[in-house]
C-alpha cells in the first residue's frame, strides 16, 4: 500500500515522473503529452461506439410479396433467401432516430427515420434479406443501393448514390442523378428502364427491351438477344453489342454523343442513319448521301438481310458506327 501511495503521488508511470527527485523529469512532458492524446483517442473510440447502433429485426413475410426500403444515406445491400420473412440488420450512426417495419397484406415497409428536428441526420448501413421471389421497391438519397438474385420486379431508386442490381426473368426500373447503373443479367429476357442526368450506365449480358434517358451519362449496353432498344440521351456517348432478335425495333438519338451499334441479326433490318455534322462509318461498304446540296448533314440508309428489325439512328455532332457483326 506504501509503495501504491508512493507513485501515486510522484505520478510514476507514463503521464509523469517516477520519484519526488526528478529522476526522468526530462521526459515528464512528452509523457504527460501521449497519456493525454492516449486518453483522447479513447474517449473518441467510445463516444463513436455508444453513438453508433446495431439493428437486427426479422419479421414474417410473403414469399412473393412486395418489400420497400426507404433509407437517406449510407447503403442498402439486399440479397435473398428461401425463406417467408425479411430479415433487417442496420448499422445505425447516432443521427438516426429508428428503423421502422411494418408488413401489411404482403407488404413489408422498412424505413430509416430521423429526428424531426435534425437537418443533415445520419446514416443507416442496411443488410436486408428478403423471400427470393419478392418485388423490390428501394428509395434513397444518397445511400448506395446493391441487389443480388432478386426474381421479381425490381424499381430502384437514388439520387447520388449508384445502383447496382442482377437481373432476373422481371422487369428493373433503375432511377439516379448524378450515381452510376449497372446491372447483370444471365440472358433472361426482361424489360430494363434506366434514367440518370450523368451517371453512366453500362448492361452486361441482358436480354428483352432496354430504354434509357440520361443527359451526360454514358451508356455501354449488351443485349444478347434483345427485342427493342430505346435510347435517347444529349451529349453521352451510346455503344451496344449483342443481338437483335426478328422484328427487333431499335432507335436511338443524341445530341452530341457519339453512337456505336454492332450487332447482329435474327432476320436482318432495315437501317437508318441521320447526323448533321458528325461521322457515319459502316462495314457494308456504304457511303453516306449529304441531305442537302447546300448545307450541312447526312444520311445513310438500306437493308440487311430479309428486313426484319428497323434500326434507326440519329445525331446532330456525333458520330455514327454500324455494323452488322458483334
Amino acid at each position: 500500500m506504501r509503495a501504491l501511495y508512493s507513485m501515486s503521488r510522484v505520478g510514476c508511470g507514463p503521464c509523469g515522473p517516477c520519484d519526488p527527485r526528478g529522476r526522468r523529469r526530462g521526459f515528464g512532458l512528452i509523457h504527460s503529452l501521449w497519456c493525454a492524446a492516449a486518453i483522447a483517442l479513447l474517449a473518441s473510440a467510445v463516444a463513436r461506439a455508444a453513438d453508433e447502433r446495431v439493428f437486427d429485426r426479422e419479421v414474417a413475410a410473403e414469399p412473393r410479396g412486395t418489400v420497400e426500403i426507404s433509407n437517406v444515406s449510407g447503403k442498402v445491400e439486399v440479397s435473398v433467401w428461401d425463406r417467408p420473412e425479411v430479415s433487417v440488420h442496420g448499422d445505425l450512426e447516432g443521427g438516426v432516430d429508428r428503423v421502422d417495419i411494418a408488413t401489411d397484406h404482403g407488404r413489408t415497409k422498412i424505413t430509416v427515420r430521423l429526428p424531426s428536428y435534425s437537418f443533415h441526420g445520419g446514416g443507416a448501413d442496411l443488410r436486408v434479406k428478403i423471400p427470393r421471389g419478392s418485388e423490390l421497391d428501394v428509395s434513397s438519397v444518397s445511400a448506395d443501393v446493391t441487389s443480388t438474385d432478386v426474381q421479381g420486379v425490381q424499381r430502384l431508386k437514388t439520387v447520388s448514390g449508384g445502383i447496382n442490381a442482377d437481373i432476373a426473368q422481371s422487369d428493373v426500373e433503375a432511377k439516379t442523378v448524378s450515381g452510376d447503373v449497372v446491372l447483370h443479367g444471365h440472358g433472361q429476357p426482361a424489360q430494363l428502364h434506366v434514367t440518370t442526368i450523368s451517371g453512366n450506365v453500362r448492361v452486361d449480358h441482358g436480354a428483352g427491351g432496354f430504354e434509357a434517358n440520361t443527359v451526360s451519362g454514358d451508356l455501354n449496353v449488351q443485349l444478347d438477344p434483345a427485342r427493342s432498344v430505346r435510347v435517347r440521351t444529349t451529349s453521352g456517348d451510346f455503344s451496344f453489342q449483342g443481338k437483335l432478335l426478328k422484328g427487333a425495333d431499335f432507335d436511338a438519338q443524341t445530341v452530341s454523343g457519339e453512337i456505336k451499334l454492332h450487332a447482329g441479326a435474327e432476320a436482318g433490318y432495315e437501317y437508318e442513319v441521320l447526323t448533321f455534322s458528325g461521322e457515319v462509318r459502316n462495314c457494308f461498304n456504304v457511303a453516306a448521301e449529304r441531305t442537302s446540296q447546300y448545307g450541312p448533314g447526312r444520311r445513310l440508309s438500306g437493308t440487311r438481310g430479309d428486313r426484319g428489325g428497323h434500326v434507326r439512328l440519329k445525331t446532330m455532332s456525333g458520330g455514327v458506327d454500324l455494323c452488322d457483326r458483334p
